[in-house]
């Protein structure tokens, strides 16, 4: 493995959340998930995002998120930097594995609250300082209050920010989205780099309120580095013409968004990228109906690249 500079710069860009391959007996996939690696690169991610809410963490052992840790680190060998999600039950888990993410050369660790309990801010604050005390790494913030049910506040980013240099990044999403991007900016203007979520179906609103990038779902990575560059390059109309090339694929994922994972491995197994789509319980399974459907839809959209 090639020797690479610590990572400094805040981070920005498409940073695709990669799922967590497995065969058909549920089994972690080594090739498939360096197969997601070296496609999301080609496709002009500006950095990976391993074992976080779109990885399916809280489905897998500890061991199996630190060996993919080690094997998305060594697939990208320096090319992009690897953001380790380190969210768990409690602190002391995600402290183990964020040394573990620092160990193995990851760039930066992206942490949750706790995963047990509605935690008040005091309790908010203590976990995320031990976490950030235990590395010295760069580390981010997934505010994702749809998924975990905890709320946090911009305020809260202040302190952590005014006490730890290594606290770079928030990830915003959820259903007041929008409003806390635009309310963190005005709190905290550069100090903390803001990027989106909930699959990048809000790219285009995000750019504006002041988010340098998106951490999407892996498997329209090409569209939306593409949306994201023309944006960024000042013609927004041509990159809300190459965002509605997205949208057809967002609006069947919501239409059957209980195999929202499920939906992302069976694209990428389609474009090419994984050998299965299966996905551990729990979970609600495509019908061969909606199987068929997607495949239409991939086909439609010309990124089919095997046979159904």
């Amino acid at each position: 493995m090639q020797a690479r500079e610590k990572l400094t710069d805040k981070p920005s860009g498409i940073i695709p959340a990669l799922s967590t391959p497995t065969n058909e007996r549920g089994e972690f996939d080594e090739e498939s998930q360096r197969s997601l690696v070296r496609a999301s690169i080609d496709w002009g991610a500006s950095g990976l995002a391993v074992s976080i809410i779109a990885g399916e963490f809280y489905k897998f052992t500890d061991s199996e998120r630190k060996r993919t840790f080690d094997i998305v680190v060594d697939e990208a060998n320096g090319k992009v930097p690897v953001w380790a999600g380190v969210s768990h039950l409690g602190t002391a888990s995600s402290i183990e594995l964020a040394r573990y993410a620092e160990n193995t050369g990851a760039d930066g660790v992206i942490a949750q609250p706790a995963l047990v309990g509605k935690e008040a801010s005091l309790a908010l604050h203590e976990h995320f300082s031990k976490i950030f005390s235990s590395v010295e790494i760069p580390i981010m913030i997934q505010d994702a209050e749809d998924f975990n049910g905890i709320k946090m506040e911009p305020g809260l980013y202040a302190r952590l920010a005014n006490e730890f240099d290594l606290f770079v990044c928030v990830k915003i999403e959820g259903g007041k989205t929008l409003d806390k991007i635009r309310e963190t900016k005005i709190t905290l203007g550069n100090r903390l780099a803001i990027l989106g979520g909930m699959g990048g179906r809000l790219l285009l609103e995000e750019l504006p309120l002041g988010a340098v990038g998106s951490i999407p779902n892996p498997c329209m990575t090409d569209i939306v580095v593409q949306s994201f560059n023309a944006f960024r390059a000042g013609d927004h109309e041509e990159a809300r013409e190459i965002f509605a090339k997205y949208k057809p694929w967002l609006e069947f994922q919501t239409a059957h968004s209980q195999s929202a994972f499920e939906i992302v491995k069976e694209t990428l197994r389609l474009r090419g990228v994984l050998k299965s789509s299966f996905t551990r319980s729990p979970h609600v399974p495509m019908d061969s109906k909606t199987r068929t459907e997607l495949k239409e839809l991939i086909e439609k959209m010309g990124m089919l690249k095997v046979p159904y």
